[in-house]
C-alpha cells in the first residue's frame, strides 16, 4: 500500500538506483538499517548524493506551467498533460500523486541520513567539516521539500490552513493529520535556520549543484515573500544580491539556458544523459510538438519592448521560429543532447523580483522602481526608466515581470494564487482545451488534492476542499 508514513528502511547508498515505488514497498525482512548501510562520513555523502538524485525538478515546473496560461496545446499532442491543461484533477490523477510521493521520498532519504549521521563520529577536522556540511545540506533540502510541498497542497496561504504533514524524523507505521500553513511555514524557517547554523562555520560553497549558504538565503527570501513577512523578504534577497551575480548582457543571459553562464544560478539540479530531458515537458525528441507558447504569453512579450528583451530568445525557440508554431526555447539542450539541460532552481534576478515586491507591498515606491529598473535595463537592448506611482501599478507590473523572467521556471500558478487571480486564456489558446478557458481566482483546483492512495492508507489525513 503507498503511504509516504510507512517507508520502510532502505539501503541508501544505492539510492540513487531506487525508484520512488521501491522506497515505500521493501518488505521487513529486506529491511537494511542505518547503522549497517553507513559507517563512515564518506558513505553518509553517498547517501547524499542519492538524495539530490532523487529530487524531481522537472515535476513542479511541468505541472504549473500546463496549468496556467503560458502555453497552448498543440496540433501535434498526442494527449500529453491534456487532464492538467483542462484542469480535469482529482485526488487519483497521476501528477498530484506523483508529485506527493517524489518530494516525500525526498524527505524520507533526508531523515534517515540525518538519524545515521548521530551515531558517526568524524575522525579528523576534514572530517568534521564534511559531515557538518552534509547535515546543513540535508535539513536545506528538507526544508526545500517541505516548501514546495506546502505550496502545492495547502488548502489556502492562509496561517491556519490546512497544509501537509510535517515529517521531521525516520517514521515507519504513524498516520498523521495534516499541520496547519503556519506550523509548516515554521518548520521549514527551523530547518533553513538549522542549515545556515552549519553552513555559518564553514568555508563558503561555490558548487551550485549543491545547496550552499547563499542558496538557502535565497530560499528564506521566497519563504519570507510567501508568508508576508516583508522586512525578512527585503533583508534576506537583499543578503543575495549583495553577494551574486545578475547575467548583463544577452550573451550571459542565453548562457544560463545553454548551462555555460552559471554565475546567476544559485542552485541547480544537474542533469547528464539518461538522467531526463526537462524539455520534453513541451517538444518531443522526434520534434512532435505537445505545447506551444501562449498567444497571451506572446502578446507579453510584445508589450514589453520584445524585440530588445534578451528573454524573448529564451522563452521563444527563435532558432525554429514558425509564426505558427511557437516552441518553448528554454530547454533546448545541446545538439548531441537535444532538450536536456541542467534545471534551474533559483537564481539571483527571482531576488530582485522577491525585494521589489516586498518593497511595493511595504509602500515603499521608490526602492520598488530602483530593482525593478535595475532588472529591465539588465535584459534589455534599450534603456528602461521604471517610476511607480501607486502600489496597484508597481505590483501588476512586477507580477508580469515575474511572468517573463520566470517563465516555464514553475512560478506562474503561485504567483496568480498569492495575487488571488484566476487564469484567464485567450480563445486561440484553449480552442483544443474542451472549453478550459476561465479558471476563477481562488478555484478549489489550485490546491492539488491529497493523493487518494495516501487516504487509503492513512485513515487521519484530510481531503483538499472539492475533491
Amino acid at each position: 500500500m503507498k503511504n509516504i508514513f510507512k517507508f520502510k528502511l532502505i539501503l541508501l547508498a544505492i539510492l540513487t538506483m531506487v525508484s520512488c515505488k521501491d522506497a515505500y514497498e521493501v518488505e521487513p525482512k529486506d529491511e537494511v538499517f542505518e547503522e549497517n548501510a553507513f559507517n563512515t562520513v564518506d558513505q553518509l555523502e553517498t547517501g547524499l548524493y542519492g538524495v539530490y538524485s532523487g529530487i524531481s525538478g522537472s515535476a513542479l515546473i511541468d505541472f504549473t506551467s500546463k496549468f496556467v496560461d503560458d502555453l497552448t496545446i498543440a496540433a501535434s499532442n498526442r494527449g500529453q498533460g491534456i487532464q492538467v491543461f483542462t484542469w480535469s484533477i482529482n485526488s487519483g490523477t497521476n501528477e498530484p500523486e506523483s508529485i506527493w510521493n517524489n518530494y516525500y521520498v525526498v524527505i524520507n532519504r533526508a531523515n534517515r541520513i540525518l538519524r545515521a549521521a548521530e551515531g558517526i563520529e568524524a575522525t579528523t577536522e576534514a572530517e568534521q567539516e564534511k559531515k557538518d556540511r552534509i547535515i546543513a545540506e540535508l535539513h536545506a533540502i528538507r526544508g526545500f521539500a517541505h516548501f514546495d510541498l506546502m505550496r502545492l497542497y495547502s488548502a489556502s496561504y492562509e496561517p491556519n490552513a490546512e497544509s501537509v504533514p510535517i515529517v521531521d524524523r525516520v517514521w515507519l507505521y504513524e498516520q498523521p493529520a495534516r499541520n496547519t500553513v503556519a506550523e509548516v511555514a515554521k518548520f521549514i524557517s527551523d530547518d533553513f535556520k538549522a542549515a545556515q547554523d552549519l553552513f555559518a562555520t564553514l568555508p563558503a560553497s561555490t558548487d551550485i549543484n549543491r545547496m550552499s549558504s547563499l542558496a538557502v538565503t535565497a530560499y528564506q527570501a521566497r519563504l519570507a515573500l510567501y508568508t508576508g513577512d516583508l522586512p525578512g523578504a527585503i533583508n534576506f534577497s537583499t543578503e543575495v544580491i549583495n553577494n551574486s551575480t545578475l547575467a548583463n548582457s544577452q550573451t550571459e543571459y542565453l548562457g544560463i539556458w545553454a548551462d555555460e553562464f552559471t554565475s546567476e544560478t544559485l542552485w541547480q539540479l544537474a542533469r547528464t544523459p539518461g538522467q531526463g530531458t526537462i524539455g520534453t515537458i513541451f517538444t518531443d525528441t522526434n520534434g512532435d510538438v505537445f505545447f506551444n507558447v501562449s498567444e497571451e504569453m506572446l502578446n507579453t512579450l510584445n508589450n514589453n519592448d520584445w524585440t530588445d528583451d534578451h528573454r524573448t530568445f529564451a522563452v521563444l525557440d527563435t532558432q525554429n521560429f514558425d509564426p505558427a508554431n511557437l516552441q518553448v526555447g528554454k530547454y533546448l539542450g545541446s545538439e548531441a543532447n537535444p532538450f536536456l539541460n541542467n534545471i534551474k532552481m533559483i537564481r539571483t534576478s527571482e531576488m530582485y523580483l522577491i525585494r521589489a515586491e516586498a518593497y511595493a507591498r511595504d509602500n515603499q515606491l521608490g526602492l520598488a522602481s530602483a530593482d525593478m529598473e535595475t532588472l529591465k535595463n539588465a535584459r534589455k537592448d534599450i534603456t528602461v526608466t521604471v517610476g511607480y506611482a501607486s502600489k496597484e501599478n508597481a505590483l501588476a507590473d512586477i507580477l508580469e515581470e515575474r511572468r517573463i523572467e520566470l517563465a516555464y521556471e514553475g512560478h506562474r500558478m503561485f504567483d496568480l494564487r498569492r495575487y488571488d487571480l484566476g487564469v484567464d486564456r485567450l480563445p486561440n489558446d484553449c480552442d483544443n482545451a474542451a472549453g478550459a478557458c476561465s479558471l476563477d481566482s481562488g478555484d478549489y483546483r489550485f490546491a492539488l488534492p491529497i493523493p487518494q492512495s495516501e487516504r487509503f492508507a492513512n485513515d487521519n489525513i484530510s481531503q483538499n476542499p472539492g475533491y
